[in-house]
């Protein structure tokens, strides 16, 4: 189950994104509004694939070495290939962990999925280990329904 504050963010991006018809712009607006969820949450950003690559596209928090990375590697390769969410409670103990930075404790890395297709992801990392709840997955990944929902829309 859900909490309220949650809902209302999952509903307030899909009225943020009904009106954007290009995907920049689609994923600028979602992850300013799921940045500002939480101040815990340091590094805000999507990852769109191209080919075998997931291409860095906006994104909130310090800059990023990984401005392309293949689908073997790292977390964010292992949830596009799986399909599935996975979160990190001490990125220090994964050994897929592809460091930002070295202040990061935790992350959850949720794909866009478009049935068995991986349109790219959302990518979160905090200062904080073991940051992301279930609550925080369930959100996300109704996010990233939404976000999907929009980007088939438009193309």
């Amino acid at each position: 189950m859900m909490d309220d504050t949650r809902k209302q963010l999952i509903d307030n991006i899909r009225i943020a994104i009904a009106d954007k018809s290009d995907e920049k712009e689609i994923f600028q607006a979602a992850v300013e509004l799921i940045d500002g969820f939480n101040e815990d949450f340091n590094w805000t950003g999507f990852y769109v694939r191209k080919g075998r690559l997931l291409e860095v596209g906006p994104y909130i928090g310090p800059e990023t070495p990984h401005k392309t990375i293949e689908l073997n590697r790292g977390i964010c390769g292992a949830a596009a290939v799986t399909g599935r969410t996975i979160i990190v409670d001490d990125v220090n103990s994964d050994a897929r962990f592809l460091a930002c930075s070295i202040t990061t404790k935790s992350e959850i890395v949720v794909p866009l999925m478009d049935g068995d297709n991986c349109l790219g992801e959302i990518d979160i990392d905090s200062d904080k280990p073991g940051r992301f709840t279930t609550q925080d997955k369930a959100m996300l990944e109704a996010i990233a329904e939404t976000v999907v929902t929009r980007l088939k829309q438009i193309r």
